[in-house]
């Protein structure tokens, strides 16, 4: 169980620096081409669970470690599996050049298969959260509950500011790789409400990350791939089955918190929750209140 903390405490667990907390193991598995790379407490034994498995989607570009906090608080009630997207942190690329929405959407399909699961609960987060409600309409009978925090893709195109933030961040990654000012601007502009957790460990994080030239180019490509139609579910949201909840940091710089609620209106019996004084990552901001909200759904 990870204990309540401040922001500097919290943001060393979501840092894929050092050593992972006691009871949180590193696997490793092949699918759809792909060598993934997944956090779990579930000994590698999940898909044998009686009990639905959480599978944790992060979203673009960060890393399974940002689901500890959230994983943490809701401990020891139910397995769960936090892979890296592929191209992300520790997983492998795409064998070819397609980094479309189409092409996670394939592999998250893949990954999800490989591990066997009898029933999943999907929580995701930003492009996580798009993965996650396609994985509700390709997989809907294995997945049991669906939980989407700032979703991308619920509109049918990206937001024009979304565009505006990330611009001055990623043009200049054409040609080298981001300074530490630009990620802090980046963070205080675009994902964080509480300017505490634009931390250094965030910062030098995502500095690292994006210096190899070619996973620099991967998550270019992926940016751009953000804005292409198949990038979008809103067309598909009353097709979704799944059980869902629709949370969102009321102060999320990128997508408004009415795109949240519109979108849980139009998924059947979806339900809307919005925390105050919280960005774009409540998993990693609000860490608390998220699992609060999120074991409330999950127990009703």
């Amino acid at each position: 169980m990870i204990p309540a903390a401040g922001p500097a405490k919290l943001l060393t667990k979501t840092s894929p620096v050092g050593p992972l907390p006691p009871g949180i193991l590193e696997r490793f598995v092949e699918a759809g081409g792909i060598r993934f790379r997944y956090l779990t407490n579930a000994g590698g034994d999940a898909g044998g669970r009686r009990e639905s498995t959480v599978l944790f989607l992060h979203g673009y570009p960060t890393w399974a470690e940002v689901w500890l906090p959230l994983a943490g608080r809701l401990a020891g009630r139910r397995p769960w599996i936090a892979p890296d997207l592929p191209c992300h942190n520790q997983s492998g690329t795409f064998s070819g050049k397609d980094r479309s929405v189409s092409a996670y959407r394939r592999a998250i399909r893949s990954f999800f298969d490989s591990m066997q699961l009898q029933k999943a609960i999907i929580i995701g987060s930003s492009l996580g959260g798009t993965l996650g409600i396609m994985l509700a309409l390709d997989r809907p009978d294995k997945v049991d509950r669906l939980v989407v925090l700032d979703s991308a893709g619920l509109t049918p195109t990206m937001p024009k500011k979304t565009v505006r933030l990330y611009a001055p961040f990623v043009l200049p990654a054409y040609v080298r790789h981001p300074r530490a000012k630009n990620v802090r601007r980046l963070l205080e502009r675009a994902v964080f409400h509480d300017p505490r957790y634009v931390d250094e460990a965030w910062v030098q994080t995502i500095v690292e990350q994006w210096t190899p030239r070619a996973r620099r180019a991967a998550f270019i490509a992926t940016g751009n791939a953000l804005r292409r139609p198949d990038a979008s579910v809103a067309a598909d949201l009353d097709g979704v089955g799944a059980r869902t909840l629709v949370v969102w940091g009321r102060k999320d710089p990128q997508f408004d918190w009415q795109i949240g609620e519109a979108a849980a209106r139009r998924i059947p019996g979806a339900t809307f929750a919005a925390i105050e004084d919280c960005g774009h990552f409540p998993m990693v901001e609000k860490p608390g209140e998220t699992a609060e909200i999120v074991s409330a759904f999950l127990e009703s």
